[in-house]
Order: structure tokens, then C-alpha cells, then sequence
């Protein structure tokens, strides 16, 4: 409420502005006028400053600050749109908003934004402009049959090639996901007759060509991809993609990574989908491709996980093979310098393998019950049925007259092929399947072990008892050998080796 001295101090100054010549009025009026005008155009400027900064900071991969920079340029951009929508800045404010939200990822934001700047286009261009925007923001919400839709009108009335192409990708996106595979292909593969350099359409063509079940013609495209020159972003991509190729097709990945070790990607990162390769040319069976291909790595980025990871894996696959104990020294020499490496220790999967060949190692040198304990995780844990069964057999050889002997020829038995030859029981395998029955059934014919396998009754423990004594002393040396790994770790025993053995 105005006093009665502050109202005659406005009514005065009515009075003389009254006064004032015409001329002056008006000169008043348009410099207040134009005042207000900078104020905008150079909230304007400013926006369109941040939000080329931001988009440098988000090219370089700086994500976080980006997304701030381009917030900022938001918040310079919007009081333009709010204040003055009838301005000639408005629409420059509206568009600048809606492309920030977009690389924001601001998705419901984005289409609110991008269906408000419809109501501004003045041609056809604007039009398409605008309702490309929109369909790009209802596709990452989830609505692709409305962005499908969109695209299509948007690309009926563009007419700059650059941007049709923009619009094709998106629209191959939407038909891609609403099941329509052809029609996305063809909009995928225009973008790469137009633009053969550009990634990312390549990127959604290999997704799609896999997806959709036809992994060779996905490997071809994936083979072509892996020759382009790429971003630190596409990089990044590329190789996400590569791992949801390995997840829905092993062909297809093992196809379509050749040429890996050569491409324009980081060391580690080509090392990694060497490796990649290398897994799935040994889910194939292809061990020979697939070992030449660890190796690979190991040379191709020797200080990376997965120059370590891919060290494991050959000790993996010569542990099914090996049936003495010489050579599971000579592996675990290997494996206490590969977990000794700093991308070792950063490997889960190094670490598991160490520790599980520790144990066995502690077993083996232990003697005794630790031959059988050694056998079980050899057998159960390290895939290595051959050294499992050498090992069931030499505590079955120097324990003969033990409880637990019959069980350890039995668990030989069962990792004995059983067409092995009679005639030739000796050699590196040891005894055959016939020999080892008989064993049992002349040396072990009162154990419960061989009588609930062969059938019987009348042995002096019950197969229940002799598990449970055996277990208890197995829990003993369990403990005794996390003990050894612990003290490994902190360095107060240094491997052995295999030393003494």
C-alpha cells in the first residue's frame, strides 16, 4: 500500500515526465526497450557459449562436467523462453534447450520441450527439426511405434541430407525395436551407403543383424566396424557391443573379432578382445586357435587383466592334460608370478585359480590325506580329471591299508574311460578300468565303499561313518591350508614351487 507522501511522489514524477518533449518520450521508451533486448541477446550468447562448451567437455569424455555445462547453459536459456515468448530470441532459447536436454538424456524433459517448439517452426525444415527432436526423446521413453511414426514424418519433409540421415538412425532404432528388422536394416544401411565413416549407425547394425539371428552377416559388419577410426566415446561402445555380441552369438564373436589385434584401439583394448575371441574360439572347441590367441594377448598388452586373465586360461587348459604332479609345479610357478603382477592381483578370476592351485600344492606336499583333498579340487574345481585321478591313485598306493584306499581307486574308476585297454595297463594313465574293478573286488571286498558300489553287506563301518571320520579329518586340513594362503599373502611363505616333492 502507497503512503500518501510516497503517492504524490508518484503522481510528480508522472507530472514531469509529462512535461517532457515528445521526442524524448519516445527516445525513453526505446532505449528501455533495447535494454531489456540486450539483456536477453546476451543471455542468449551465453547460452550458446556453455552449451558449446559442454559438448567439447562431453566429446572428451569428461561426462559429469559436460552434463553440468550443459545444465548451465539450460538455465541461462530458459528465462528467454519464460520472459519473452514472442521474442525473436525465443525459438534460438527453445531449440538450444531442447538439444541440451537431449545430450543430457533428459528424456521426458526433452520431449515436453521439443513438442513446444513445433508451435514455433515458421517452414517445413523447422517442422522436421522439431518433431525430430520429439520422436528422439519418445524412443528413449520407451514409445518407439510413436518415434517410428514421427521419423517417418519428419523425413517427409527434410530435405538436408546430413539431417535425413540423423533421422534414419533414430528411425532404424524405433523399427528395430518394434520387431520390423527389415525396414530397420535398410534405414541402417542407407546411413552407411551416405556416410560410410560414421560408427554409430554401424554400431546399431551389428546389434541388430545379431539380435535378429543372422550372426554372419552381424560378423562381417562387426569385422568392418573394427576398421574404422573411432572416438575415445565409440571406442568405449565398441566394446560394450562386443560383449553383447559374445552374449547372444560365439560365432558370431569369434568371427567377427578378427583382425582385432590390428585395429585403432587402445593396447588393453584390443588386448581384451583378443581375449574375448580367444574365449570363444575355446567354447567351440577350437583349442588350437584359441591358445595361439592367449598367447596373442599376452603380447599384445602384457601389463592388462587381460594379458593375465589370459595366462590363467592357459594354465586352465593344460591342467585337463596333465597327469603328474612335475608339471602342476611347473603351472603353479607360473601362476605365483602371474597373481604377483598388479593386473593379476585386479583379477577375480586370476585370484581364484591361484588360491585353488595353492591349496592343491599345500595338499599335495602334505602327503597322505592331502592326496585325496587334492584330487577332489582337481577333479571338482580345477577341471583337471587326469591329475585328479593320478592323484586318487597314489594315495590309494601309499595308503593301502587305509579306510579310505577303496574310495580313491573308486573315484579313479569313475574318471577311467571304460573301453581303456586291459592289455596295457601301465604307462602314464596307470591302470585300467578292468584292473581297478578287479582291485576292489579282490583287495577292498568288505569296504562300504566297494559294497555300495558293487552291492553286499556285513563291512565293519558303515558307508555313513567313514564319510563322516573322513570328512572331519578333510575339514583339518582345510584350515591348514587357508592358513598357507594367508600367510602367502603377507608374505611370511614364499611359494614353493613344488620344491622337496
Amino acid at each position: 500500500m502507497v503512503d500518501e507522501s510516497g503517492l504524490r511522489t508518484v503522481l510528480a514524477g508522472k507530472v514531469r515526465l509529462s512535461r517532457l518533449h515528445p521526442f524524448r518520450v519516445i527516445v525513453t521508451t526505446v532505449a528501455l526497450t533495447s535494454a531489456a533486448g540486450c539483456v536477453y541477446f546476451n543471455s542468449l550468447y551465453n547460452a550458446n557459449r556453455l552449451f558449446k562448451q559442454g559438448v567439447s567437455e562431453l566429446d572428451e569424455g569428461r561426462e559429469a562436467t559436460g552434463r553440468a555445462t550443459l545444465g548451465s547453459a539450460i538455465e541461462k536459456a530458459q528465462p528467454i523462453v519464460a520472459n519473452k515468448p514472442n521474442s525473436r530470441w525465443a525459438d534460438d532459447a527453445l531449440r538450444l534447450i531442447v538439444r541440451a536436454r537431449i545430450l543430457r538424456e533428459d528424456w521426458p524433459e526433452a520431449a515436453e520441450a521439443s513438442q513446444e517448439l513445433i508451435g514455433y517452426a515458421r517452414s517445413a525444415k523447422d517442422t522436421a527439426e522439431a518433431v525430430g527432436y520429439m520422436a528422439q526423446a519418445q524412443l528413449r521413453l520407451g514409445n518407439p511405434a510413436l518415434a517410428d511414426s514421427l521419423l517417418t514424418v519428419a523425413l517427409g519433409l527434410e530435405r538436408d541430407e546430413a539431417r535425413q540421415t540423423d533421422l534414419l538412425v533414430d528411425r532404424g532404432r524405433a523399427r528395430a525395436e518394434i520387431g520390423n528388422y527389415q525396414g530397420a536394416y535398410g534405414d541402417f544401411e542407407a546411413v552407411s551407403a551416405a556416410r560410410p565413416d560414421w560408427v554409430t549407425p554401424r554400431i546399431d547394425q551389428v546389434r541388430l543383424l545379431v539380435d535378429s539371428g543372422q550372426g554372419e552377416r552381424g560378423a562381417e559388419e562387426f569385422e568392418a566396424l573394427l576398421r574404422l577410426p573411432l572416438s575415445d566415446r565409440e571406442e568405449r561402445t565398441v566394446v560394450e557391443l562386443a560383449e553383447h555380441v559374445a552374449a547372444v552369438d560365439t560365432k558370431a564373436t569369434a568371427d567377427g573379432l578378427i583382425g582385432a589385434e590390428t585395429a585403432d584401439l587402445l593396447p588393453e583394448n584390443r588386448a581384451y578382445l583378443v581375449k574375448m575371441r580367444a574365449d570363444a574360439e575355446l567354447a567351440l572347441g577350437d583349442y588350437e586357435r584359441a591358445r595361439a590367441d592367449l598367447y596373442l594377448t599376452t603380447t599384445v598388452a602384457g601389463d592388462s587383466r587381460s594379458a593375465a586373465e589370459a595366462q590363467a586360461t592357459l594354465v586352465r587348459m593344460d591342467l585337463r592334460q596333465l597327469t603328474s604332479v612335475e608339471v602342476f609345479d611347473s603351472l603353479m610357478t607360473i601362476m605365483d608370478r602371474v597373481a604377483a603382477q598388479r593386473a593379476g592381483r585386479r583379477s577375480s578370476e586370476v585370484r581364484e585359480l591361484h588360491e585353488l592351485m595353492v591349496k592343491v600344492d599345500f595338499w599335495i606336499s602334505t602327503g597322505a590325506l592331502g592326496y585325496l583333498l587334492a584330487a577332489e579340487t582337481a577333479r571338482d574345481l580345477l577341471e583337471a580329471p587326469r591329475l585328479a585321478r593320478h592323484l586318487f591313485l597314489t594315495y590309494a598306493a601309499e595308503n593301502a591299508d587305509a579306510l579310505w584306499a577303496p574310495k580313491a581307486i573308486l573315484a579313479a574308476l569313475y574318471l577311467t574311460p571304460l573301453d581303456s585297454d586291459p592289455a596295457a595297463p601301465g604307462g602314464n594313465d596307470g591302470p585300467s578300468a578292468v584292473e581297478l574293478r578287479e582291485r576292489l573286488l579282490e583287495d577292498y571286498q568288505d569296504s562300504a565303499y566297494v559294497q555300495a558300489f558293487f552291492g553286499g553287506v556285513g563291512a565293519q563301518f558303515t558307508f555313513q561313518e567313514l564319510e563322516e571320520g573322513l570328512r572331519r579329518q578333510l575339514e583339518r586340513l582345510e584350515t591348514m591350508a587357508d592358513q598357507e594362503l594367508r600367510a602367502r599373502r603377507s608374505g611370511a611363505v614364499q611359494p614353493s614351487g613344488g620344491a622337496g616333492r
